[in-house]
């Protein structure tokens, strides 16, 4: 029997009759108790409007949620919204991995756009770097699913996670928390808040992450330290008239991070040793470590009139990132000791483990001018400019040596009509008109010759093996249409959109046939929704999505002695070669279900999932169609989500038990499908797995402020960790552990 296709056979009419059932039988009581749901506004089309109206597929979490419950970083917002998977990559501090609807990006290459935008006050990160970010310090929380070319602009093809920190408040106020959890982890954070005479205020903000290994290493007999992690802001707020403010932030942050031991399937019993374990322990022999340090400074200016907004937005982030790793140090050998028990000698020691040494520099700037209508009659409008320049610099050693300096710069006009035909029916129409361009300085030395950042400015020609300067430059117009139609529970929806990912270099190419230019690629997506309000203490929203990938850009790894490979990639000291190509198409659809209902004041209920179908149509591989083979990466079939939050009076305070039982279906990752093969592997499959999360929050007026008090459990059901990403580069490949059950305790004050 195929235990995976029976649970979720079951499992989807199960959903379906627990959410349905109760939202409709219930409604009787409910009303008689004048219970009701508090309305969401978002802004997931740059104007405050209730969640119910917008014909987005568009998912909120309250403040409240997250004060109330286990939810404290981005990575774990896709433990909720349908369709979303996200997880960190070992090999940067703080970066985040994103797909939602089967669209996913799984690097930290600057040359290389994600393909889900993530926006933290304004300001887009034009990488993956910094995507994992704490949410103790936020006035809201969206995850926009679908592309969001028209208002949200470049490499939103998949979504947009949008997250809006508070501003000053002018009032003095402090709000601090401290954490304490399993493998020594300890997290102090506050933000504190102040005025500036009669006009505005000042906010500071803090956070201090310190904890050790979830994965105890066998060949150290110990635990290697996990992160530590500190932040510090300041925020000035200046109301020069009743209409015109500005908010300036400036944020500077060092995460230091040494990733949780691997494992790697490619190397004798390591592997099977830590699977039997629950994959508690690792033999890794050297440490993955990588350094984020910088700072943000964002400005936004906002002049409200009576009929229209103009705001203002500029965001500029300044970091360098430390990378150190030994790709082939991810094996299953103990020190010194090889799979047959005899010592390794130098020389195999030199031809396993592979080190990399990186070091980057990276600075984006970006500026975006918005107008707003706010008319009572039946036109509104949202238009802008957006302006973005962006370079990194990377330098790589010891074996495979290179210099890349980066350079992008894009340029989008935009904008959005939305028009009442009359008390029923509504249409919207916006376009985005995008130019960019690019250019890569790539050099390339010999191996012999040592580190390519001494060698940056060598006058030696014969150290030089390839030299690159190709230029990129792009175009695009991203549209979406929507028709919207106001029924008796709410309204529904039809769109039709489009959106880019732009095109590039990849960057770690060191060779000509590496370094050539890939083209953007395009979706377009058809999605028909429905909003609805059956009664006052319940809500049901359902999208229904189809879209098509064209020109996809796929990575393509292969061993040095492959055939793609060049003679200069060999002499360079190369082990490996990769490309970027657009050699991809797919089809892809699903079904979205988000449903709440309160049953009582004291209860509330909430279920989400999502269905996914989604497969190659075409796949080229130097010529030969490899779709029946090749996989989507990320990309659940189903994912769900139920929950339930109940408060009581207790001690004279409130007492807040919430659950959450999620649910994420087995993924594909990385692997060269031209000559992957399931049955010899390597593995590639990430299982599907079940988590339930529990947290107890007791809040009590004090008089001059608020306690609150926590525990939370995580995975409370598992022990041990689980494979949670997984790489097969054809020449190496590792699997990368997370924790299961995880237990911690907090006290924080408010006032």
């Amino acid at each position: 029997m195929n235990y995976q296709k029976t649970y979720k056979k079951q499992l989807l009419p199960a959903i379906i009759s627990i959410c349905t059932l109760p939202l409709y039988a219930g409604g009787a009581i409910a009303q008689e108790e004048s219970v009701g749901l508090e309305e969401i506004v978002v802004t997931a089309r740059k104007r405050q409007e209730s969640i119910q109206d917008v014909p987005v597929a568009v998912s909120a979490i309250s403040p409240g949620q997250l004060e109330r419950g286990s939810i404290t970083s981005s990575l774990e917002l896709g433990k909720m919204v349908p369709n979303v998977e996200l997880h960190e990559t070992a090999i940067g501090s703080e970066s985040i991995s994103a797909s939602i609807r089967g669209l996913s990006y799984d690097d930290i290459e600057k040359s290389i756009e994600p393909t889900v935008g993530i926006a933290i006050d304004g300001v887009f990160l034009a990488s993956n770097s910094g995507g994992v970010f704490d949410l103790f310090d936020v006035e809201s929380v969206e995850v926009l699913r679908g592309p969001q070319g028209t208002l949200f602009g470049r490499n939103t093809i998949g979504g947009v996670i949008n997250v809006q920190r508070t501003e000053p408040t002018g009032e003095f106020g402090m709000k601090l928390e401290a954490v304490a959890g399993d493998q020594d982890m300890s997290d102090v954070k506050g933000i504190i808040n102040m005025p500036l005479s009669d006009k505005g205020g000042i906010k500071l903000s803090f956070k201090n992450t310190e904890s050790d290994s979830h994965v105890y290493n066998t060949t150290l007999n110990d635990r290697r330290p996990y992160k530590d992690s500190e932040t510090m802001g300041i925020a000035i707020k200046y109301n020069f008239t009743e209409n015109t403010s500005a908010v300036l932030s400036y944020d500077d942050y060092d995460h230091q991070t040494t990733a949780p031991d691997t494992v790697n399937p490619g190397f004798g019993n390591g592997m099977g040793a830590s699977e039997a374990d629950d994959w508690k322990t690792s033999p890794q022999m050297f440490p993955l470590t990588a350094y984020l340090e910088g700072e943000n400074t964002t400005l936004k200016i906002t002049h409200d009139a009576d009929n229209y907004q103009i705001k203002y937005i500029m965001g500029i982030m300044d970091y360098s990132e430390t990378v150190r790793e030994a790709s082939w140090g991810i094996g299953s050998f103990d020190l010194g000791l090889g799979e047959d028990g005899e010592p390794i000698s130098q020389a195999l020691l030199d031809g396993i483990f592979f080190p990399v040494d990186r070091d980057q520099d990276f600075k984006q700037t970006s500026h975006e001018v918005q107008f707003t209508s706010d008319f009572d009659g039946p036109m509104n409008f949202v238009a802008g400019v957006y302006m973005l320049e962006a370079d990194s610099y990377i330098t790589s050693g010891p074996v495979q040596n290179f210099t890349a300096l980066h350079y992008l710069d894009s340029t989008a006009v935009f904008g959005e009509v939305s028009y009442d035909l009359n008390d029923v029916w509504s249409l919207a129409v916006g376009a985005r008109y995008t130019e960019e361009e690019k250019e890569l300085n790539s050099r390339s030395y010999a191996q012999a010759t040592g580190n390519a950042a001494r060698l940056a400015g060598s006058s030696d020609p014969t150290d030089l093996v390839n030299l690159a300067n190709p230029t990129f430059k792009d175009n695009n117009t991203s549209f979406r249409v929507s028709l919207q139609r106001e029924i008796e529970s709410g309204m529904m929806y039809a769109s039709y959109s489009t959106g880019f990912r732009s095109g590039g270099f990849f960057n770690r190419g060191i060779t000509e046939l590496e370094t050539q230019p890939f083209q953007s690629e395009e979706v377009t997506s058809i999605e028909l929704g429905i909003r609805s309000n059956p009664t006052e203490n319940s809500q049901i929203n359902v999208t229904y999505f189809d879209a098509e990938y064209t020109d996809k850009q796929t990575t393509v790894i292969v061993s040095a002695d492959d055939s793609m490979c060049l003679k200069e990639q060999n002499d360079a000291g190369s082990v490996t070669c990769s490309f970027v190509r657009n050699a991809g198409e797919a089809s892809m659809n699903g079904i979205e279900f988000e449903g709440m209902y309160m049953p009582s004041d004291d209860l509330t209920l909430r279920l989400s999932f999502g269905t996914f179908d989604g497969d190659y149509d075409e796949y080229d591989y130097n010529g030969v169609d490899i779709s029946d083979k090749a996989r989507l990466l990320y990309a659940p079939e189903l994912t769900a989500y139920l929950g339930a939050e109940h408060t009581s009076e207790m001690a004279g305070g409130i007492l807040t038990i919430n659950a959450g039982l999620s649910y994420k279906d087995k993924v594909e990752t990385q692997a060269d499908w031209s000559t992957y093969d399931p049955e010899t592997g390597p593995v590639v499959t990430i299982d599907s797995f079940e988590s339930l999360d529990l947290s107890a929050t007791f809040m009590k007026d004090m008089g001059e402020g608020t306690l609150k008090l926590r525990a939370y459990g995580t995975d409370v059901l598992e022990d041990g960790n689980r494979v949670g990403r997984r790489f097969d580069a054809g020449a190496f490949s590792w699997g990368e552990l997370v924790p299961r059950r995880q237990f911690g305790v907090s006290v924080g004050y408010e006032f």
